[in-house]
């Protein structure tokens, strides 16, 4: 599986490599007024695919954050030891959550 893999990124790379081998001509990219950007059309096509990147990865960033925050929350939850049931010791209450997560599924 490994090797199918590396074939397929060897000929994405080959591909792309043949596409920004072919298209060195500038090519003229007219802003706003009279500003005009000459460049080969591979470099504007790379400059314009990584500010694209860079700003998806600033619009997941708010969902990312909240998500450690949550992440990290629960992970302090879980790591402070509850109390054993009453009149019960730390490994019948765990013997008892798992027959009753067993009954639950088989009951369904």
């Amino acid at each position: 599986m490994r090797i199918l893999i590396r074939v397929v990124w060897l000929v994405v790379f080959l591909l792309l490599f043949a596409f920004a081998v072919t298209n060195t001509a500038n090519t003229e990219l007219n802003f706003i007024g009279s500003m005009v950007w000459r460049a080969p059309l591979v470099v504007l096509l790379l400059v314009f695919f990584l500010a694209g990147f860079v700003f998806g990865v600033i619009a997941l960033m708010p969902g990312w954050v909240r998500m450690q925050i949550e992440l990290r929350r629960l992970r302090r939850l879980t790591s402070v030891p509850s109390a054993p049931l009453a009149g019960t010791d730390g490994a019948a209450a765990g013997d008892n959550i798992q027959s009753v997560a067993l009954g639950a599924r088989t009951t369904s």
